[in-house]
């Protein structure tokens, strides 16, 4: 093959210095081509600006038309009459005449003898007798009485315009006679050019298709040798290709595999620490914990790192309350780091300059749990310290995150070898502290994605300081921050009938116990098909839904449910499964599904999405006929109640976004994006009914400085979002 490929560059090679010649002879044809043709076109300009035969005839009638005009004024005057007839006669005549002169004006005539002094009197003399008696002839038009004593002194004028146009048109035959003769002089070279012109085109075109002949034989040779090479690298790129495929489909299979039965262990655990235990067992409970929340991490590292590999890593940017983000990422760190012996700090300041940002906040808390864990992990009875700054640079607003240990430090030649997959500083330290060597690579390229830069600090024995800076923008608070709170577990919730589609057995029960724990009504079902019969006949508010299944999977199970007419045709469904990648995510969205959550799931996630979903599951019962807009009903007549909720929450969602967008505009004084962002508020919110809010979008429009007035929108829409979302 190499062989092979060596020979057949050779040829491509030569056909490329051919190429090259050909080139310079195209190049220096295209020159002589263009000189030619340059020298017809002269010539062709030449012939052009000869005496035109029109130009000619409209000489020729203007001397007719003035010799008709002076014998109708000389008959008026000796005669002395005066009659309306011929009065018009005469009127007529001026008309025509007049109309000659400008049809030899708008010919060009005297642009064909611009130079020519002889002409230029003969017109002035013309165009002055002609344009000067019109004010005569439009007080004859109007009262019909002709003024005698003027049309005497006319009759000089016009006898020497005649004389004049006589003399025009004698000179410009001459010289029409003599374009004549000097063209037929060059027709006949531009004949000899374009013999010479054709002649030169037929050598070259037989010498290219000689040369080209030559060149295609020589690389259809090569092509076909570089065919047969593609095909073995074809079949070796799919060979290679169905490997990474087989690599993928083994990692969702394993992921799938190990989460389920880590779902039951990290469920059971839970429901074991709501009840009162031996103080002897909790710490063994806690260990249990601590282990499958880490054997957790390497699963969702490996996923991650697989992902980047594929560059498939994806950023998702919403409003998040930086303080909020920071409180909650420490808490779930802190119990980890008093386990050993370590004292878990925040250092940031009170006010911050930007408390609300556009950013990812999953992979953002991510990077800081991931460089926490791994602080906290190499530091012993230490402290470990978070550290945040915001900055404002020339390209806008920079967040600065820190994490200082105390502990035992990286050496030269180890930082060489961070960030790098599947790598420890040390081998003995995978031994000693565990891990997959993948955090710190996935950090790395979640900040590039964030267009960042990430770093480290460190001295042997000493500690590190691992540090990270991402742009960020500002954000108006739109409400309150439930995306990033880990609330404490209310003791009700509104009791709901739910379907959970579950074939294995320990899954059920830590489900089951989970939602009992709620206080929701709870109905088994063990696979997609008898889901789909129980939800024909019954109601059930909402359904957790599995994707692998025997007798019908989940992704079936949830198309027939929506497809068919039962009661559940509309209930909130969402996928709970072990699947963790994107095309998972994608295909229970596309077949129907709410939402979707990934094994194992806690206790405090069940919580907020049953609360989160009866605000959904409210709309209809909250949102009363009387407290609706025209437009709001006139929707639901046509769409129907469960369209017209979507909708609601769909506006309420854009609705942040803009706002956010309408901020971001404002600090950056950029009018016209603000303009943009309200313009497009006001439609939706008029679109759906929400008349006061698209009458303050308006207003607002013009006032690019109140940001007061902003507040005042964004509290508006959640009065709005309050009442119409329970």
């Amino acid at each position: 093959m190499i062989h092979a490929a060596h020979a057949s560059g050779e040829v491509i090679r030569k056909a490329g210095k051919s190429t090259a010649v050909l080139q310079v002879f195209a190049v220096i044809l295209l020159a002589l081509l263009a000189w030619v043709y340059s020298d017809i076109s002269k010539r062709y300009a030449e012939l052009q600006d000869g005496i035109k035969e029109n130009a000619l005839w409209s000489v020729y009638q203007l001397e007719r038309e003035s010799r008709r005009f002076e014998e109708e004024l000389t008959r008026m005057i000796l005669t002395l009459d005066t009659s309306d007839a011929v009065v018009e006669k005469l009127s007529l005549r001026y008309d025509i005449l007049y109309s000659r002169m400008v049809m030899l004006d708008q010919a060009r005539f005297e642009y064909y003898f611009s130079t020519d002094t002889t002409v230029q009197t003969y017109l002035q003399t013309i165009r002055s007798v002609i344009f000067a008696n019109a004010p005569l002839f439009d007080a004859i038009a109007a009262n019909s009485n002709p003024d005698m004593q003027g049309l005497e002194l006319l009759l000089d004028d016009v006898t020497q315009m005649t004389k004049s146009s006589e003399q025009l048109l004698n000179y410009s035959n001459n010289a029409l006679s003599i374009a004549r003769a000097e063209n037929r002089t060059i027709l006949s070279e531009l004949a000899r050019a374009s013999m010479l012109l054709t002649v030169l085109i037929i050598v070259c075109v037989v010498f290219l298709i000689y040369t080209l002949r030559r060149q295609l034989k020589n690389v259809r040779e090569a092509g076909l040798s570089l065919e047969a090479m593609a095909r073995r690298i074809n079949d070796a790129y799919h060979a290679a290709e169905a490997g990474n495929r087989a690599k993928s489909q083994f990692m969702a299979t394993i992921g799938h595999e190990i989460r389920t039965p880590l779902n039951a262990i990290l469920g059971m655990v839970e429901l074991l620490k709501l009840k009162t235990l031996p103080d002897h067992v909790v710490p063994n409970i806690k260990t249990i914990q601590r282990s499958g929340e880490a054997l957790l991490d390497i699963i969702n590292e490996i996923l991650d790192f697989s992902k980047i590999e594929h560059g498939k890593l994806e950023l998702e940017y919403r409003t998040v309350n930086l303080v909020t983000l920071i409180d909650n990422t420490i808490e779930m760190m802190r119990g980890r780091a008093t386990d050993g012996g370590n004292t878990l700090l925040v250092d940031m300041p009170v006010h911050l300059p930007a408390p609300n940002i556009m950013t990812d906040p999953t992979r953002l808390r991510q990077i800081v749990l991931n460089l926490l864990g791994n602080a906290v992990k190499f530091t012993s009875n230490g402290s470990v310290t978070l550290v945040v700054k915001e900055r404002e640079t020339s390209d806008g607003l920079r967040l600065r995150i820190e994490v200082r240990d105390t502990g035992i430090g990286i050496d030269t030649d180890g930082m060489a070898r961070l960030f790098q997959p599947f790598s420890q500083v040390d081998a003995s330290i995978s031994r000693k502290y565990g891990g997959t060597g993948l955090g710190l690579t996935i950090c790395k390229q979640i900040v590039a994605a964030m267009n960042g830069e990430m770093g480290v600090d460190s001295i042997l024995g000493q500690g590190s300081t691992f540090w990270l800076e991402v742009p960020v923008e500002y954000a108006m608070a739109s409400g309150p921050a439930t995306s990033e709170a880990f609330e404490t577990l209310q003791p009700s919730l509104p009791r709901l009938d739910i379907l959970v589609v579950e074939d294995n057995l320990v899954n059920q029960q830590v489900a089951m116990q989970f939602l009992k724990h709620l206080g929701q009504n709870v109905t088994l079902a063990e696979n997609g098909a008898i889901a789909v019969e129980v939800a024909a006949s019954q109601h059930f508010d909402m359904i957790f839904m599995d994707m692998q299944m025997p007798v019908m999977d989940g992704i079936e199970a949830t198309q027939m449910i929506r497809s068919g007419t039962g009661q559940c045709a509309n209930a909130l469904i969402y996928a709970m499964t072990a699947n963790a990648s994107d095309q998972d995510r994608e295909r229970c969205l596309q077949s129907g599904m709410d939402g979707f959550q990934l094994k194992p799931i806690k206790l405090q996630q069940l919580h907020e999405l049953i609360s989160q979903s009866q605000s959904k599951i409210a709309i209809a019962d909250k949102v009363e006929s009387d407290d609706m807009s025209p437009r709001a009903q006139e929707l639901i007549a046509v769409i129907g109640r469960p369209a017209f909720d979507g909708l609601v929450l769909s506006f309420f969602d854009d609705a942040v976004l803009l706002l956010d967008d309408t901020c971001a505009a404002l600090k950056r004084a950029d009018h016209i994006g603000m303009d943009a962002c309200l313009h497009t508020l006001k439609g939706a919110a008029a679109n759906l009914g929400f008349d006061s809010i698209a009458h303050k979008s308006q207003a607002l429009r013009g006032a690019w400085n109140d940001i007061s007035e902003l507040n005042a929108l964004s509290d508006m829409i959640d009065e709005s979002r309050k009442h119409f979302v329970r």
